[in-house]
């Protein structure tokens, strides 16, 4: 039979919270009644070991879904005392559901100023009781509607309300009030990851190696927070206007990067895959005489080969790798390296798209007011118009490529380049690799080029991107 405690202290602290409710207070006062109401110094001891905190709590929460709470009705121990009934529920819904509850489990509820103790039976205890937790409901409704106007406040002069920044910002104090401010080396590793991710990387590629989690880190690519906005209940933080973004912090990105990060996510979402960062050099390009794909693994000697995906196979790298670097140099090793330079082009049309959402933004706004504000808006929407028409007369994406000889060969340079660039090169060059099982007459394996990919690199016109990376 489980032995009841004798006595327990309820403490909560709410996250609106000062040092005269402090957690060392409420238990201070505890203790007092505690020796007033005669229980020894061992129990009011083990009382103070074994407290019920609820820490960051609500006190209009419901009592069972609080921790401390829920551990005072799973073990009912005898008598239970709270600094003030508030601390016990700040909703007299809750209070009367805790009064209940006691009643029936035989525990006395006590508070430390007097003003609460079920083992006075009257009427008129219990009714100043209830009176009591009808105030301290209404006291809850009072703090939180001056806590929601303070908060609606700071968001409108892109103050950072509470807690630690988001990354890659970090939190600055001006005049006493807090605001979002750039962390250098943050900034510079978080736009070194969308870079990465523009070229070709994907969300788990480019999250490992930062100091934030990959769900986060899609949660911050999908949102407004790069460009240093915020959204508040699913809906964009804006000035007076109801059009005009507040600006929280300075952009990570512009307009431009951010619509291009936006296009590559959904193409992610769309099933197009990048390499992962550890896919063995020849990914994508080894296939069995099935046309089954072979992937990268360890042998038995955690040595690295190539294994059918269908089970037909495998081969070590160090005998198939070396084949097509030689198969490559010896077809295109005298081929020159090209620096492309690109000119011209002016791509407005992550801007366009800026002002036709706040112009959208206006049009709402109009349908929702009258009187003066209107005015406000149409001057508003008319100079979202001039701007978007000044946009689209300057939009003129056409660039114009220009490949110069750098007097290298791809034989010279091939060695100096990185896995992923030599795959790069392979891949624009249509190679495919088929393994035969051993034994087979013609040898175990077919190195071949795509003809057309090839003539399209050799044309002028080409833009040679492979090249470009060995350039740089």
């Amino acid at each position: 039979m489980k032995i009841r405690p004798a006595l327990a202290f309820s403490l909560r602290l709410s996250r609106a919270r000062d040092e005269s409710s402090s957690l060392d207070v409420q238990l201070r006062a505890c203790c007092l009644k505690a020796e007033a109401m005669g229980f020894d110094a061992d129990t009011i001891a083990a009382a103070v070991e074994n407290a019920y905190v609820d820490e960051g709590v609500s006190g209009g929460s419901a009592i069972e879904s609080r921790s401390g709470m829920a551990r005072i009705m799973e073990d009912q121990p005898v008598v239970v005392i709270a600094w003030k009934l508030d601390r016990f529920a700040r909703s007299v819904l809750e209070f009367h559901k805790l009064m209940s509850w006691a009643d029936e489990s035989g525990v006395r509820l006590v508070t430390s100023d007097g003003l609460l103790d079920t083992a006075d039976k009257s009427g008129t205890g219990r009714l100043i009781a209830t009176i009591i937790a009808a105030v301290a409901e209404w006291e809850l409704s009072i703090i939180t509607d001056r806590s929601t106007a303070a908060h609606e406040e700071r968001r409108t002069q892109g103050r950072w309300i509470s807690g630690k920044a988001p990354w890659p910002y970090v939190v600055e104090r001006r005049d006493g009030k807090a605001y979002l401010a750039e962390d250098p080396e943050a900034f510079a590793q978080c736009r070194k990851a969308i870079d990465a991710l523009l070229d070709g990387g994907t969300l788990a590629g480019t999250s490992e190696p930062l100091p934030i989690k990959r769900a986060q880190w899609r949660k911050l690519l999908r949102g407004v927070m790069l460009r240093g906005w915020r959204t508040h209940k699913g809906e964009l933080v804006t000035e007076a206007d109801g059009v005009t973004p507040v600006q929280f912090g300075p952009e990570v990105i512009d307009a431009a990067t951010y619509a291009r990060v936006q296009a590559r996510l959904k193409e992610l979402e769309a099933g197009e895959r990048a390499e992962r960062r550890d896919a063995p050099w020849l990914a994508g390009l080894v296939q069995c005489r099935c046309g089954m794909k072979f992937v990268g693994g360890l042998s038995s000697r955690k040595k690295e080969l190539y294994k059918g995906s269908c089970g037909h196979g495998s081969i070590m790298a160090d005998r198939i790798e070396p084949a097509v670097w030689e198969a490559f140099l010896e077809k295109f090793g005298d081929e020159p390296v090209y620096e492309v330079t690109y000119s011209g082009g002016v791509d407005h049309s992550a801007a366009i798209a800026d002002t036709e959402a706040a112009r959208d933004r206006v049009l709402e706004a109009i349908s929702k007011v009258d009187g003066p504000s209107v005015a406000a808006l149409t001057d508003k929407l008319a100079e979202l118009e001039a701007t978007r028409a000044r946009l689209v007369k300057e939009h003129s994406p056409a660039v114009t490529v220009e490949r110069r000889p750098t007097g290298a060969t791809l034989g010279q340079v091939w060695p100096e380049t990185s896995p992923e660039e030599q795959r790069a090169m392979l891949r624009e060059r249509g190679c495919r690799v088929t393994v035969f099982p051993a034994g087979h007459p013609g040898g175990r394996l077919r190195i071949e080029w795509d003809t057309a990919a090839v003539d399209a690199l050799s044309r002028p016109s080409g833009t040679g991107d492979a090249d470009v990376r060995l350039a740089a």
